[in-house]
C-alpha cells in the first residue's frame, strides 16, 4: 500500500485494522471499534465526533440484528402456520 498509516493511528503499537481482522469483525462493528480507538487522537477533531460515529455504527448494527430477528420470527410463524 502506498499510503502511510495516518499519524492518529501510529501512536499505538496495534492498529485498529489488526484488531478488526483478529476478531473477524464485520464492517459496522469494525468501524465502531475504529472510531472508539481513535476518539480524541485525530488532529483538529473533538473526540465527541468519533464517539458519535461509533455510536451510529453500533445502533446500525443493532437495527440489523433486530430486523434479522423479526424476519426469522416471521418465517417461523409462517412455517408453523403452513404446516
Amino acid at each position: 500500500m502506498s499510503k502511510q498509516v495516518p499519524t492518529h493511528y501510529r501512536k499505538q503499537p496495534i492498529q485498529p485494522i489488526e484488531i478488526i481482522e483478529m476478531y473477524g469483525l464485520d464492517f459496522k462493528r469494525g468501524n465502531a471499534l475504529k472510531y472508539l480507538l481513535r476518539a480524541g487522537s485525530k488532529p483538529g477533531e473533538d473526540k465527541t465526533d468519533d464517539l458519535l460515529k461509533a455510536v451510529w455504527y453500533i445502533i446500525c448494527e443493532m437495527h440489523s440484528i433486530e430486523l434479522a430477528d423479526e424476519i426469522n420470527a416471521q418465517l417461523l410463524v409462517d412455517a408453523t402456520r403452513d404446516a
